[in-house]
């Protein structure tokens, strides 16, 4: 039994993919990543007026890091939920638990008493963390 081969036909059906919706599909998920990630970050902190600098640098790296935020009257804020000392304690200790190399960032106001950032980084440290990054705006220089 022979099998016979047909000659290929002049005629070409090519399964092609139309590359219009393919565009338009990636800037829809552009759009609402840009949207989702603006919307999740939209009551994640407390609005502070942090203190200048000019030597401030930009974190490169935010990742295993958790800002506790503190207010002219030394009230500590985790996003924007206010919390006593302890349950900050408890919040950092679990943190520091759950993250490998846990970080912590420490927004407080030009007016806050330092005796109020003294005491996070002292909860902070009992908690394991003892990378600290101190929130300014940079001004000028750099």
């Amino acid at each position: 039994m022979a099998v016979q081969l047909q000659p290929k036909s002049n005629s070409r059906n090519v399964a092609g993919v139309s590359m219009a919706p393919m565009i338009d599909m990636v800037f829809l998920l552009l759009v609402f990543f840009m949207t989702a990630s603006a919307m999740s970050q939209a009551g994640s902190k407390r609005e502070l007026e942090l203190p200048d600098s000019p030597q401030a640098k930009v974190a490169q790296d935010f990742s295993g890091r958790i800002i506790v935020s503190i207010d002219e009257f030394g009230q500590a804020y985790l996003g924007n939920q206010a919390v006593e000392m302890l349950e900050l304690s408890e919040a950092l200790s679990t943190f520091s638990e759950e993250t490998s190399k846990p970080k912590l960032t420490i927004r407080a106001s030009k007016e806050t008493p330092f005796s109020a950032i003294k005491a996070t980084m002292r909860i902070a440290a009992a908690a394991g963390i003892s990378d600290y990054l101190y929130a300014t705006y940079q001004v000028g220089g750099n």
